[in-house]
């Protein structure tokens, strides 16, 4: 029996179709009708190798965004062919922050204004029903052209993940073989003040960049995590060969806990680490991830609905002469970066 993505798959591969170049097209929020439309798109970009099994599926897209899972704006042409899309969803875990992404051209509309003007009805008018203080994106770091368009909607450059894409595939344009870094970028509609308790290893570190993108926080010195046990989630990402943990309760038990996790998904090329700096703890947990290897990779605002540190342990001696960045912002993030790594104390037994 065929599963829903191969059924789903074959209908595309069965009904093939062309779409005319040079058509007049307006920017409009997704409709049901679109859905066919954009599996279609999905299929003539990405053909069947993208990984999310929803997209190749009309009524799984249909059902997403009108749950308020994910909003989505297309480029429709006047036959009603669906030539563009862009979009913000929840990836993040709370509830007043959504990720923008899922940012396709067709091939034959990739020289006209398209893409911007997606981009401009999702940053500049987000939708009200959805709540959001905060769109969270990602940039890559093989050129700008993105970092740029983030930068012309405000967004501030508050982590770096190093290496956390697998290399392009060999293509005309010339860009970098190696893994690929991610500039975290967020764009702040409201802030949330609260009280963050300062991990004492950064607290000058954050206390800079909090004043430097004035963010309204209150800081508590630190103290011991009020739970014996940590508690958090993972999230695979093979593609990557990466590993994300993100701690939902911080505890006593921060390096058993890191260890453990090691050891049940060992070799991977990245290891990342979200600590809640609304919660006590933070020291202990800096301290207990860097002496496993982790080092700063910068400040998630209102990541939690609060704020959340990002952490991160690299395989190998990362290549940082790859990683171009747009804005001294986003540079003065690599420098302290890169110090931090430096500055990581010996494994242990050496």
């Amino acid at each position: 029996m065929k599963t829903a993505r191969e059924a789903c798959l074959a209908a595309l591969r069965n009904a093939p179709h062309a779409i005319e170049p040079g058509q007049k097209y307006t920017v409009d929020n997704f409709k049901p009708d679109d859905a066919v439309g954009v599996a279609r798109l999905y299929y003539a970009v990405y053909g069947e190798m993208f990984p999310i099994d929803a997209v190749y599926d009309p009524e799984a897209l249909v059902r997403l965004n009108s749950g308020g899972e994910q909003h989505q704006v297309v480029g429709r042409t006047d036959t009603g062919d669906i030539i563009g899309l862009y979009g913000i969803f929840r990836n993040p875990p709370g509830r007043r922050i959504m990720e923008a992404g899922s940012w396709i051209v067709h091939p034959a509309y990739r020289k006209t204004t398209l893409a911007m003007r997606m981009a401009e009805r999702i940053h500049l008018h987000p939708p009200e029903y959805l709540g959001l203080d905060v769109m969270f994106g990602q940039s890559v770091t093989d050129h700008q052209i993105t970092q740029k368009m983030a930068h012309k909607f405000h967004s501030l450059s508050c982590a770096l993940e190093i290496e956390a894409m697998p290399p392009r595939p060999e293509h005309e344009d010339g860009w970098s073989a190696g893994r690929i870094s991610l500039l975290d970028v967020f764009a702040v509609y409201h802030d949330r003040p609260h009280t963050v308790f300062l991990p004492r290893f950064y607290a000058d570190t954050l206390r800079s960049l909090y004043a430097a993108w004035r963010l309204n926080r209150s800081f508590s010195s630190d103290r011991a995590p009020e739970h014996r046990q940590t508690r958090g989630t993972i999230q695979l990402v093979d593609q990557a060969d990466l590993l994300k943990i993100t701690i939902e309760q911080s505890g006593s038990d921060m390096s058993e806990y890191l260890a453990r996790l090691e050891a049940q998904h060992p070799g991977h090329h990245v290891y990342q680490l979200i600590l809640p700096l609304w919660q006590p703890g933070s020291s202990l947990a800096v301290e207990a991830a860097r002496s496993a290897g982790y080092f700063l990779g910068g400040l998630l605002p209102l990541w939690f609905d609060k704020d959340g540190l990002l952490l991160q342990k690299v395989a190998g001696d990362p290549d940082f002469t790859q990683i171009q960045l747009f804005t001294e912002e986003a540079k003065s993030l690599l420098s302290l970066i890169i110090a931090d790594r430096r500055s990581l104390p010996p494994p242990a037994g050496l």
